[in-house]
């Protein structure tokens, strides 16, 4: 597979990330996760990814979309279920808005990138707005812009790496998931990929998991309006 190819399917799956992960009030919104569950199945990172996404797939196909929402509602909206960060900075410091969000915003001004600013209200090291930038970069970067390219490995090395293990890990255990218990899975997989494919050596942070357990615990999830987000919250 030439690197073209490989910058596509990467393309893809962060925009899989990015929506599978966020709320859509609309169903129509989720038809390119339909799709895209659909592309990965027919060539599956591995065994262990091809079941995740059938699962996902066939527990659409009985339990539809609203399954899809409500676990997203007590995974990541209600306070009665465990807290999940959503922060790079909130893995590295136990809190927001801290370095990470400074190396991030740093590197998007570094881009041709912007936020949409009148519908994008997340922080620059937001999980779901890291995913959102990482495929704007690399499709950037298959239409030819290899400074966009280039960055996109930054982005993944130097704010990406070092928390992702985590928040999957957090994912994975959760009490209320299994659409991201599978969400999990595949993103382990890809992360893997990534570490081989951009030459990027995993995370040697050393994880307090008393300042974890403490953050956690401190943090517990408001009730918050949910604002609608896509691919486009990234812009020219």
């Amino acid at each position: 597979m030439n690197q073209e190819a490989i910058n596509q399917a990467r393309l893809l799956y962060y925009a899989f990330f990015a929506k599978i992960l966020d709320f859509v009030e609309k169903e129509e919104a989720y038809a390119d996760i339909e799709t895209l569950l659909d592309i990965f199945s027919a060539d599956p990172l591995d065994e262990s990814t091809l079941e995740a996404f059938l699962s996902i797939k066939n527990h659409l196909k009985t339990e539809g979309f609203t399954a899809l929402k409500q676990e997203y509602d007590d995974v990541f909206v209600s306070p009665e279920s465990s807290f999940i960060p959503l922060s790079a900075s909130y893995y590295d410091e136990g809190r927001d808005d801290g370095q990470k969000r400074v190396k991030a915003a740093g590197l998007v001004l570094r881009s041709k990138f912007r936020k949409n600013k009148p519908i994008c209200n997340d922080s620059e090291d937001q999980i779901l707005f890291l995913f959102r930038f990482m495929n704007k970069l690399i499709q950037a970067g298959v239409e030819g812009d290899v400074e966009s390219l280039t960055l996109s490995r930054e982005v993944f090395a130097d704010v990406i790496n070092d928390c992702i293990d985590e928040f999957i890990d957090h994912l994975f255990e959760h009490e209320q998931t299994f659409f991201y218990k599978n969400t999990a899975i595949i993103l382990r997989a890809f992360i893997d990929f990534e570490r081989l494919y951009l030459n990027v050596a995993p995370s040697q942070k050393v994880e307090s998991a008393e300042r974890v357990s403490a953050a956690i615990q401190r943090d517990r999830k408001p009730l918050t309006q949910r604002v609608r987000r896509n691919l486009d919250e990234i812009v020219l």
